[in-house]
């Protein structure tokens, strides 16, 4: 492992002061209570503050305590969490609250072992919650803080190597404060955040530049060095908007796997089909067990996953015959069309509602 070659105490106490004077003020900061740095914490996973804003805005409001959103059902949640991507998170979010009522008496585990057990709490959210509600000497490292670390000692190995975390965990303990641990993490985060860029980091700016080898470097923003990523998979699907009597069909996906228990519109894998109406008619037949005309195509959608690149077609079917049988799909709905609403729908299906309500008019 690189050693440190500054002093320790002079690097907590200009990160910490350059903290006090230049922290965002955000809602869940220098709270009584730890429920909003829960709250913000599942949010923040894999999001950025900017876009987890109104979402923490809007589940404070409708679940101000750890019983009321334990209390929630899953739909609601869901709902509520439409947009913001990785929906794993929000399901975890809800049996992470429930756990907590159930098994802690409603008060977050201030054992680290025991907040582990918690469903979606990982080694970082562990250590963010305890050190930042607490103050309880745990140090995080997210890809903020990776940043930091990997330009301070100009870190010269690949961290997408599981074996790489390790030692950059033992080094984020080493400079972590043990008197301020709360403070110190949420400074080396907003450091990576504001001045340690991914691109074009503002090192004149920085209190660190005395202790970073990368800084004084020509290439600063070479650091961290990561192997590249596989392609993102894609998939080509018709997505179908099937009416009856001014009502949409409405299915659930299961709850394992991608979009687990989310709602949206009917699908079929099309590959490389062209969207002709002779083999949408006959795709939906096989897979639905339904008839009917196909009023309208929209052009063609398309909606970007971590791991895959989807291109979709939105397909309208009026003069419904048949029973929709249900295969891949357990449970399904026909919804009012007044009574539509973006939130019952994963992001990519929005795309298709919003095209059809283009078609209504």
């Amino acid at each position: 492992m690189n050693t440190i070659h500054f002093h320790i105490s002079k690097f907590r106490s200009a990160l910490l002061d350059w903290f006090r004077q230049n922290k965002r003020l955000l809602p869940w900061r220098g709270q009584s209570h730890w429920y909003p740095v829960f709250l913000s914490e599942f949010l923040l996973q894999q999001t950025q503050v900017k876009q987890a804003l109104p979402y923490y805005h809007n589940f404070i409001r409708a679940f101000p305590d750890i019983h009321l959103l334990a209390a929630a059902s899953e739909e609601e949640i869901l709902a509520r969490w439409t947009g913001l991507g990785y929906y794993a998170r929000a399901r975890n979010l809800l049996k992470a609250a429930k756990d907590i009522v159930d098994r802690f008496n409603g008060n977050f585990p201030q054992n680290y072992y025991d907040a582990l057990t918690l469903p979606g709490i990982g080694p970082y959210t562990a250590a963010a919650i305890l050190s930042i509600a607490f103050n309880l000497p745990h140090a995080v490292v997210d890809g903020n803080v990776t940043r930091v670390l990997t330009r301070l000692i100009r870190f010269e190995q690949d961290i997408r190597i599981p074996s790489t975390r390790k030692t950059l965990e033992q080094l984020s303990e080493q400079l972590l404060d043990p008197a301020q641990p709360g403070d110190f993490n949420e400074a080396m985060m907003e450091l990576g955040a504001l001045l340690c860029k991914p691109r074009q980091p503002d090192c004149d700016h920085c209190p660190l530049l005395f202790a970073c080898k990368a800084g004084k470097s020509e290439n600063p923003g070479n650091y961290p060095i990561r192997s590249k990523l596989p392609e993102k998979r894609r998939l080509h699907h018709f997505v179908y908007l099937i009416e009856k009597e001014n009502r949409l069909l409405l299915v659930r996906r299961p709850q394992n796997g991608l979009l687990g228990g989310m709602w949206e519109f009917p699908v079929s894998e099309n590959g490389h089909y062209k969207p002709e109406h002779t083999i949408l008619g006959e795709l939906l037949h096989k897979e639905y067990g339904i008839h009917g005309r196909v009023r309208d195509i929209s052009p063609q959608l398309q909606h970007v996953y971590s791991h895959l690149h989807l291109r979709f077609h939105a397909v309208v079917i009026a003069d419904v015959k048949g029973r929709f049988k249900k295969g891949f799909y357990r449970d399904y709905v026909w919804k009012a069309v007044n009574e539509m609403s973006g939130r019952f729908l994963h992001s990519a299906h929005h795309k298709a509602w919003e095209w059809y309500k283009t078609t209504k008019s």
